[in-house]
């Protein structure tokens, strides 16, 4: 669908691309391309349909059948690479074009993946060509929507698992483990570390019936569920292999299950220390 009358605005994102042209540092460019998954952004582009442009509706609207024509349009560079073009907003794409009428597509950081992986002729795409000017080359692009695609399939086995595991009426044990394992300890620190919100970490064992056995992590910081992804996808490697097959509950402090697992507990991990080991760590 084609909305050229509705506003598009990502301001986030465009100050955060004019920081990566600025700047050019790693941490820049984490903050651009996590305000980039998640916007719509203007791509110019001609539709056509049996030869003919479709017309738009009373709002500006164009319904585009599946057989339709859509023709991107290319900015070429210098040295003959050939890259997409998105736009943050109106303003971004008149420095490109300022002609009244033309047709544009809104689309999404996966869209221009799908594009990419079906037009290997095509280098990347630009965002604000000529703002920021800031490219994504289609190697990069690959490697941002397989990790984004593995952090939202953690997330949703997370949600899943916090959602089903414990119901009204279950009977919840919370115990220290025998072994706190390296394996699974280590990535997870190395995510929580990242992360300024968190002060400390427990790892606690539940079992839900007398038969349910999973790890319970209780993090000390606020509700975050893009932190539970990313600690749920740290932890994949070592579940993924772990011979007592238990999964990972995560939660938090605050919450009543959170205060029952740091109860009578020492963290493994904290803000100020990392990880924290001792002789019995395996």
């Amino acid at each position: 669908m084609i909305d050229p009358k509705k506003p598009v605005a990502n301001p986030a994102l465009k100050a955060a691309a004019e920081k990566v042209r600025a700047e050019n540092t790693p941490e820049a460019l984490n903050l651009a391309i996590n305000e980039l998954v998640k916007s719509i952004l203007i791509t110019p582009a001609q539709i056509q349909l049996d030869g003919k442009a479709p017309k738009p509706d009373a709002q500006g609207r164009i319904q585009i059948p599946k057989d339709s024509k859509v023709n991107f349009k290319i900015l070429n560079t210098p040295d003959g690479k050939h890259y997409f073009m998105a736009f943050t907003d109106w303003e971004e794409l008149h420095k490109w074009n300022k002609e009244p009428g033309q047709q544009t597509m809104m689309l999404r950081f996966d869209d221009f993946a799908g594009l990419l992986a079906s037009n290997p002729s095509a280098a990347g795409f630009v965002l604000n060509p000529y703002g920021a000017n800031l490219r994504f080359e289609s190697g990069m692009v690959a490697s941002i929507k397989k990790k984004k695609d593995e952090l939202i399939k953690a997330r949703r086995e997370q949600i899943a698992h916090r959602a089903h595991r414990i119901k009204p009426g279950d009977k919840v044990t919370i115990v220290e483990p025998s072994v706190y394992p390296d394996a699974l300890l280590d990535p997870i620190c190395e995510v929580l570390s990242q992360n300024k919100t968190v002060g400390a970490a427990y790892l606690q064992l539940m079992i839900i019936n007398e038969t349910d056995k999973s790890y319970l992590l209780v993090l000390d910081a606020p509700q975050d569920e893009k932190l539970f992804a990313a600690v749920a996808q740290a932890a994949r490697g070592y579940l993924s292999t772990d011979p007592k097959k238990m999964d990972l509950n995560i939660t938090i402090s605050a919450a009543p299950l959170g205060q029952q697992g740091m109860r009578g507990s020492e963290p493994f991990y904290t803000k100020s220390q990392g990880r924290i080991r001792d002789e019995e760590d395996d």
